[in-house]
């Protein structure tokens, strides 16, 4: 028989049991019963039957009952009674329970194993809710002691002219005498050798709501897979052929992810989340993530996996193996859109389903394997007091079909004015492995509501400013408090319901006996249209939930005046007015040139040459800029002065220095080798003016003045 083959028959029942039913009400108790006959030296010399047993236990989850036997002639090696898994020694004592079942036995009697079976489960409590399952792991047929009952059996059919042989009287017997004894225990029998009585099997799991199955082929139990769990669990099973790195698409919702390697030990396996985090393989949480490494296969078991692809990388020298990946939806039984509130005398659709947190619900074959039941408790008050006593007093209970969106309906008419509260309860059938129990919150009757609105009109209002109306809702009939929304309606043709309007509040509070009336404000854009319009406004009832169909509508009319040019533009046109006035401004104080900082001017009077005096002149200092004027300073041979100069020192751009010479006169640069007053060259004037360079000296014709500018 191929590796594969048993493995992944515990795979698939495992998966049946333990994934389709997490999270069930009660407890999920397995029996596994092992073949330990001496056929298994051949049909099975590796023990797969055993390594398949290993891995349901690994793939249970915490909370799970198990219990193993083993069976030849006889019941031989059982555990007694179910250890109860709460961790990794119950893990590992089950397992090595598992490996202690024997392989020498001389007969294979299918009755005793399946005996053993139901002795350990009616000796177990039976609680609501409690599951129970029955895995049954044989390599061939029924071959009891030819000294036993079966056998004298046999031989007395043989007298009575029957051609049944022993092994149809054991089928006989299991069939016809222990399945009936077994209750509501569902058997999950896999064949694991071509001369497994595969009609027989899948007889056995029929009869018990169970599946059975033979096969010596791995290959033929991916399609096993899908058909099972689509058909039967709701869950999600991808299996193939070992691969470097395979992507795990997990969707929301998802209860448990068991990733699983099976192959040589050498097959090594790492598991990374969506953000790329590795799965610990250290057990040091094993209620969150547990992992399993044996000789023929390793598994991660990963809580409330997050959303998103993960990554299996499988790596090593192994060669060959498979990979199964199993992902266990969380589904929860709730109330769709209970309302807070019912009218007495309105007719109310009470809706349940069975889904994911997000949603997401199995697929209808899967409901239908399962029946919803419902109890109601109506009270002035308290009812939630009142329900409890008829769960405590069993009431009957009203079971509910299921309408064409998956969701179960109930009709229901309240008739006084109170509270009711609801319990619903979804069991399994046939071929079923859910139970859950909800309770609703507690819904309030009251009496009908009626609104009744009207407004007056906004008036006229000129484009940018606000405008107030009333609305009244006298004439409503109110059983209670509730609290209204108001929402205009968009005209037809145009996506947007106010149009450059805006309408505070949003939403009112009314009480019986009280005023109802309440000041609307609206608000009109500087850009809204011009003109007469109507507003339809919705007023909706939001809270309590259950009134929302009773909504009303009033009609609001309002006329836009629109804003002269002053009005509209006044202030933008004394802004920029303002605006431009500074800028002029402040180019006559800023743009004027000045002097750059640290500019002296020296001068000597050269009419004297004997007596020559000279002198200096702080230009930055002292030659200030004026209000659209640049800085300047007059010069006579004397220094600088008001009148009667001989030259303008004029401030360039980039505070440089200009100079320009008055009169008619001509200037002279004087050679810094050249004796004061000797002849230069002629400085050539352009506009009138020349460029002063800082450090050289120029002398005016006619004037007796030298001077010279440097920025110290």
């Amino acid at each position: 028989m191929r590796r594969g083959c048993s493995v992944g028959a515990a795979l698939f029942f495992a998966a049946t049991l333990s994934a389709g039913a997490a999270e069930a009400a009660g407890v999920l108790r397995t029996v596994l019963v092992i073949d330990a006959s001496s056929s298994m030296l051949s049909t099975d010399p590796k023990e797969l039957r055993k390594v398949a047993a290993e891995l349901y236990v690994d793939l249970a989850r915490d909370g799970d009952e198990l219990a193993v036997t083993g069976f030849d002639g006889s019941a031989r090696e059982s555990t007694g009674g179910f250890t109860k898994i709460q961790g990794l020694a119950d893990r590992n004592a089950l397992k090595q329970a598992v490996r202690a079942v024997g392989k020498n036995g001389s007969w294979t009697d299918f009755t005793a194993g399946l005996l053993e079976a139901k002795r350990l489960l009616d000796a177990a409590p039976d609680e609501p809710g409690d599951q129970e399952f029955i895995v049954f792991l044989t390599d061939g047929r029924c071959d009891p002691d030819p000294k036993g009952a079966l056998a004298e059996a046999a031989k007395a059919a043989r007298a009575a002219g029957s051609p049944k042989r022993v092994e149809e009287i054991c089928q006989d017997k299991v069939l016809g005498e222990i399945v009936p004894t077994l209750g509501r225990a569902r058997l999950f029998a896999v064949g694991l050798s071509r001369s497994a009585p595969k009609a027989f099997l899948e007889t056995l799991g029929q009869r018990t709501g169970g599946v059975g199955l033979a096969t010596d082929r791995a290959e033929e139990l991916p399609r096993v897979f899908a058909d099972v769990f689509a058909r039967l669990l709701g869950s999600r099973l991808i299996e193939g052929e070992s691969a470097s790195s395979v992507d795990i698409a997990v969707g929301e919702g998802m209860l448990t992810l068991d990733v699983i390697v099976v192959g040589p030990p050498a097959l090594s396996m790492r598991l990374f989340d969506p953000s790329g985090r590795e799965a610990p393989v250290g057990n040091q949480a094993p209620a969150e993530f547990y992992f399993a490494d044996s000789p023929s296969y390793r598994l991660h078991k990963v809580m409330k996996p997050a959303a998103g692809t993960w990554k299996l990388a499988i790596g090593g020298p192994g060669r060959g193996g498979r990979y199964a990946v199993l992902q266990n939806l969380d589904l929860r039984l709730e109330f769709v859109d209970l309302p807070d509130v019912m009218e007495i005398g309105k007719p109310q659709i009470l809706k349940m389903r069975l889904a994911t947190p997000g949603g997401k619900m199995p697929p209808g074959e899967f409901l239908g394997r399962h029946e919803l039941s419902l109890l109601a408790a109506e009270a002035p008050n308290k009812c939630e007091e009142a329900l409890r006593a008829q769960v405590l007093k069993v009431a009957p209970r009203l079971k509910v079909a299921r309408g064409k969106e998956g969701h179960w309906e109930h009709a229901l008419l309240p008739l006084q004015r109170g509270e009711i509260c609801f319990e619903t309860v979804l069991s399994p059938l046939a071929g079923g492995v859910l139970s859950r129990v909800t309770y609703s919150k507690a819904v309030r009757i009251v009496p009908p509501l009626k609104l009744a609105a009207k407004a007056t009109a906004f008036g006229s209002v000129k484009q940018g400013q606000e405008a107030k109306a009333e609305i009244s809702f006298e004439g409503s009939e109110l059983g209670e408090a509730v609290e209204v929304d108001f929402a205009a309606i968009a005209p037809p043709g145009s996506a947007n319901p106010l149009g450059g309007l805006s309408m505070r509040p949003k939403s009112a509070s009314l009480e019986p006996g009280g005023k109802n009336a309440f000041e609307l404000v609206i608000a009109v854009d500087r850009d809204a249209k011009a003109g007469a319009r109507s507003i339809e406004m919705r007023v909706t009832p939001s809270k309590p939930k259950g009134y929302e169909d009773r909504a009303t509508h009033v009609v609001l009319s309002i006329t836009i005046v629109p804003l002269t040019f002053w009005e509209r533009y006044g202030f933008w046109v004394k802004v920029i007015s303002g605006s431009l006035l500074g800028l002029l401004l402040l180019i006559g104080i800023v743009g004027p040139a000045r002097f750059r900082k640290g500019t002296m001017l020296y001068y000597k009077d050269m009419r004297d040459p004997d007596l020559p005096r000279e002198g200096s002149y702080p230009l930055a200092a002292k030659a200030k800029a004026g209000f659209y004027r640049g800085a300047k300073a007059m010069v006579g041979p004397t220094g600088p002065v008001r009148m009667g100069g001989v030259v303008e020192l004029i401030a360039g751009p980039g505070g440089g220095v200009l100079a320009k010479p008055l009169g008619g006169r001509k200037a002279r640069e004087v050679p810094r080798d050249e004796e004061e007053g000797g002849e230069g060259r002629e400085v050539s004037l352009k506009d009138g003016v020349f460029r002063v360079a800082p450090g050289a000296r120029y002398s005016i014709d006619g004037a007796g003045l030298t001077f010279w500018v440097a920025v110290r």
